[in-house]
C-alpha cells in the first residue's frame, strides 16, 4: 500500500490507516485475528485511544510483538476509569495527560506512543490546564514521539478553536472529520498541508459522525438531491464512492477506517488500492454538491 508523507514528522503512513475503536466490541481472539489481519494487509497505521473500550487491552494483548511494524497514535485528556458512570468523560489537566499516557503504554505494551493527540477540548481548555506544556513533557520523557489534536463534535469539529491552536505551532498534525456530504474541513486539510502538518481523516464513510444532522438519514436527503448516484461506477455503493471522494483530496495523509469485519477491511484496502475517483468525477460531484449548498469549509 503507498504511504503518504505525514508532515513534518517525516513519518511514511499508509493511505488507509485502521481506526480501533471497533475492537471494544470483540474478544480477544477476535480482535487479534482482525489486527494481524490489519498489518498483514500492509497498513501500518493504528488509532485508538483509552476510552475506546478494551481496545487498547487488545492492542497491547495481541500484536506486541509486531510493534515495529505500524505507527501507534493515541489520545489523552480521556477521564479512565471514572469515578462514576455518570462523570464527566474528559479531563483537559496536566495530571490527566500524563496518567493517560503512562495508562496508554501499559495497555499496550510499548515504551512509546508514536502520536499522541488532545481528545477534543476548547483551545480555553487546553490553555487553562497547561496541556500543551503536559505534551512537551512526555515527548521530552520519550514517551511520545509527536503530538496532535483530533477534533470532535463537541467542539463543532474543531472550526472555532483550530485559528488559535495553529497559532500556537505546537502540534504536529490534525484529525479531522471529512466526507462526500459533510465537508466542513476540505480547505482547512489543504491548510494544514501547506503548514507541513499531517491531517488523519476521519468519519469518510460514516457522514452522521461528521456534520450535525437531524437524523442519521438526512445525509441520504442530500445525496439524492445532488445525483451522486448518477456518478458511480458500476458495481459502485455508496461507500466505496465515499471513501474514494475522500482519498480524491490531494492534501490528506491518511485514511482512517474502523470495523470488526475482515470482508470489510480487505474491501477498504481494496478500495483504497483502486485508487481516487476520476478527475472529471471529482470535479462534477463537488460542483453538484456546492449547487445544493454542500460547499466544501
Amino acid at each position: 500500500m503507498k504511504t503518504r508523507t505525514f508532515g513534518r514528522t517525516g513519518l511514511g503512513v499508509t493511505e488507509l490507516g485502521y481506526g480501533a475503536m471497533e475492537l471494544r466490541r470483540m474478544d480477544e481472539a477476535e480482535a487479534g485475528g482482525l489486527l494481524n489481519a490489519v498489518l498483514n494487509s500492509g497498513i501500518n497505521f493504528i488509532d485508538t485511544a483509552p476510552d475506546y473500550g478494551l481496545s487498547e487491552e487488545l492492542i497491547g494483548k495481541t500484536i506486541p510483538h509486531r510493534r515495529d511494524e505500524y505507527i501507534l497514535a493515541s489520545k489523552c485528556g480521556c477521564n479512565i476509569p471514572r469515578d462514576a458512570d455518570d462523570d464527566v468523560g474528559h479531563i483537559w489537566t496536566q495530571e490527566k495527560v500524563f496518567h493517560n499516557v503512562d495508562l496508554s503504554l501499559k495497555r499496550m505494551k510499548t515504551d512509546h506512543l508514536d502520536l499522541l493527540q488532545v481528545h477534543s477540548g476548547s483551545a480555553a481548555e487546553i490553555v487553562q490546564g497547561e496541556v500543551v506544556e503536559a505534551l512537551k513533557k512526555v515527548q521530552e520523557q520519550g514517551k511520545v514521539r509527536f503530538i496532535g489534536y483530533t477534533a470532535t463534535g463537541q467542539r463543532r469539529f474543531g472550526i472555532e478553536d483550530m485559528p488559535e491552536m495553529l497559532a500556537w505551532d505546537a502540534f504536529d498534525f490534525y484529525q479531522l472529520p471529512y466526507c462526500v456530504v459533510a465537508r466542513t474541513h476540505e480547505n482547512t486539510i489543504t491548510d494544514l498541508k501547506c503548514r507541513d502538518l499531517g491531517t488523519i481523516l476521519r468519519g469518510t464513510v460514516k457522514p452522521w459522525y461528521c456534520r450535525v444532522y437531524d437524523d442519521k438519514g438526512e445525509w441520504e436527503v442530500l445525496w439524492e438531491q445532488a445525483n451522486l448516484d448518477d456518478l458511480m461506477s458500476e458495481n459502485e455503493d455508496r461507500y466505496r464512492f465515499m471513501l474514494r471522494f475522500a482519498i480524491s483530496h490531494p492534501n490528506y495523509s491518511t485514511v482512517i477506517i474502523g470495523t470488526k469485519n475482515p470482508d470489510h477491511l480487505r474491501a477498504n484496502v481494496q478500495t483504497v488500492t483502486d485508487g481516487p475517483l476520476p478527475d472529471d468525477v471529482y470535479t462534477e460531484a463537488k460542483r453538484r454538491l456546492d449547487a445544493f449548498g454542500m460547499t466544501a469549509g
